[in-house]
């Protein structure tokens, strides 16, 4: 049930569920050097997932890089962007992208990005980083967090589920066969 889980604290001890010494979990602000590089491995990987959406690669370049310049000009998060790394035992372990709300909405922030890197995953580090994120997300004015997800990312669909995220929007395509004519 969603009211038997509590979300850690950034900083917090968490125990393991098997009885091992408790693990401290938190949020830090990205430095300026892993920003940078957060940020060239972003893009690449926003321009794949929407190349892999249906974009031409032209296009999700296009698309992936005015993202970057509007949200992150001169390469520093625009006011409202909060890029923090996902910390484990103070082992840096991946990414959360944290947008302010819309003005008509500021109370519904957005994770734009969450990412556990590859040698993390399968640990819970993934569920853990989502938990930090609601936890800062409402420490900073949110009363709602949203994301997007592409549907070919069954697991990250599956996590998000299981943490009570409900789907507010389904976009479906289909690719038509060239006309006869």
């Amino acid at each position: 049930m969603a009211g038997d889980r509590h979300p850690p604290r950034p900083d917090h001890p968490r125990p393991h569920h098997n009885g091992a010494a408790p693990v401290t979990a938190g949020l830090r602000p990205l430095g300026e050097t892993e920003l940078a590089a957060w940020l060239v491995s972003s893009v690449a990987d926003y321009t794949d997932d929407l190349e892999a959406a249906g974009l031409s690669r032209a296009a999700a370049e296009n698309k992936a890089a005015e993202a970057t310049r509007r949200e992150f000009p001169q390469g520093r998060p625009a006011p409202g962007q909060r890029v923090y790394s996902i910390r484990v035992a103070d082992e840096h372990v991946g990414v959360l992208w944290l947008s302010a709300g819309p003005a008509d909405d500021p109370t519904n922030w957005w994770i734009l990005d969450i990412v556990v890197f590859e040698e993390f995953r399968g640990r819970g580090h993934g569920r853990l980083a989502m938990l930090l994120a609601e936890a800062e997300a409402a420490r900073l004015g949110a009363a709602k967090l949203t994301l997007n997800v592409f549907a070919r990312n069954a697991v990250a669909r599956a996590l998000y589920a299981s943490l009570d995220y409900e789907p507010t929007k389904i976009v479906m395509e289909k690719t038509l066969a060239p006309s006869a004519n």
